[in-house]
């Protein structure tokens, strides 16, 4: 028996590797563009673009791990299904729930390396993106704005301009908001604007012409506007001005539960709730997977690698399909929003628990357009 489990922990162990690879660099390719476009248009330093780069990984290994989990066992037990050593394993008094105990232990290890990705793998990548992100704008000005997308280049600083130059210098048809310290936010219209290089005191300058400045102080019917020729704004953009701040995505689970229990989870700020089941559920899902696979595993026979492949993007857009749906009821239904997230993981562990159960007598698995027949010990 001892044999047998090792063997089958070296059938998954190469593909694991190989998926949990292919899948981030897959997932990585929509960044890549902007990652060579700051390089080659814009001027940055190479490691500060792959110091953003490793930033950005802990929110993609935290998706790419369960997957990757996932075919592994499908790829592993369907290589023994299509050299018939799944029936010699079940002759020999090996059937499914004598292969579930190193696939157990694989789930148990990634739900582990899954879990503390979250619990301070997410929140780390989140800050040092923010701190590398003005580290950027510090040292090539201007090289994070780009055409029509706001954005934040500080928490209380919004830059959103109709038109870039290519090399992010100059602006056309600029709105900024901004919040002046201790004071009411002012949005700014103008014509042009242009970043000016950050001096000595880590300070970007960013200067506007022929625009507007609109207020509206709070408790007072007031609704003021000034025009200028001209205006530079002073932005502070130190590493140590960009914390994670109250975003939930900078936030470790202990940090998040502690939000729910302070502010109750409900309403605006639902999204804490939302960010500490999520993570949660994207751990529990690794034992949802891989005791899901076991079956389906063993129902692959000679289909191929392709089958594996198949099986494994379908339950996974399935499984986001839900997420997605929490996050959309996130903030008008707190239990709809918990049941949509851990509903996946309860319906794999509940299936797989009871195909492991029938799996002593005969059992048809899958529908026959999809299954290899029926299984007995």
């Amino acid at each position: 028996m001892r044999i047998t489990r090792k063997y089958l922990l070296g059938e998954m162990t190469g593909p694991f590797l190989v998926g949990a690879g292919s899948i981030t660099v897959i997932v990585l390719l929509q960044r890549f563009s902007l990652l060579s476009d700051l390089v080659i248009a814009k001027g940055v330093p190479t490691p500060l673009v792959g110091r953003l780069l490793l930033s950005l990984l802990p929110q993609f290994i935290e998706i790419t791990l369960p997957a990757s989990l996932l075919l592994a066992v499908l790829l592993g037990l369907g290589r023994l299904a299509s050299d018939s050593e799944t029936t010699a394993l079940s002759a020999a008094g090996v059937g499914m729930r004598g292969v579930a105990l190193p696939v157990l232990a694989a789930s148990i290890i990634t739900c582990a390396a899954v879990l503390l990705t979250g619990w301070q793998g997410v929140p780390w990548g989140y800050r040092e993106t923010q701190r590398t992100l003005s580290r950027i704008v510090t040292e090539r000005a201007g090289a994070g704005a780009s055409g029509r997308v706001f954005r934040e280049i500080t928490p209380d600083v919004l830059v959103y301009p109709d038109r870039v130059s290519p090399d992010g210098q100059r602006m056309s048809g600029v709105f900024l908001s901004f919040r002046p310290a201790g004071d009411d936010p002012l949005l700014v219209f103008a014509r042009e604007g242009r970043f000016l290089p950050a001096v000595g005191d880590g300070v970007v300058g960013l200067e506007l012409s022929d625009g507007t400045i609109h207020g509206e102080p709070t408790g007072k019917a007031l609704y003021r506007i000034a025009s200028f020729g001209r205006m530079t704004f002073r932005i502070p953009l130190e590493a140590s001005a960009v914390p994670g701040g109250d975003n939930p995505k900078g936030m470790t689970l202990p940090e998040l539960s502690r939000k729910v229990d302070a502010t109750g989870g409900g309403g605006a700020n639902a999204t804490y709730r939302y960010h500490f089941h999520r993570r949660l559920s994207l751990a529990v899902s690794c034992l949802s997977f891989g005791l899901l696979g076991i079956p389906l595993g063993f129902s692959l026979r000679s289909r191929g690698k392709s089958s594996a492949v198949g099986i494994t993007v379908a339950l996974f857009v399935v499984y986001y399909l839900f997420i997605a749906a929490a996050g959309a009821v996130e903030g008008r239904s707190g239990p709809g929003m918990i049941a949509l997230l851990w509903a996946p993981n309860a319906l794999g562990l509940s299936l797989a628990s009871w195909i492991l159960w029938r799996s002593e007598r005969s059992v048809t698995l899958l529908p026959r357009p999809f299954a290899g027949g029926r299984l007995r010990k």
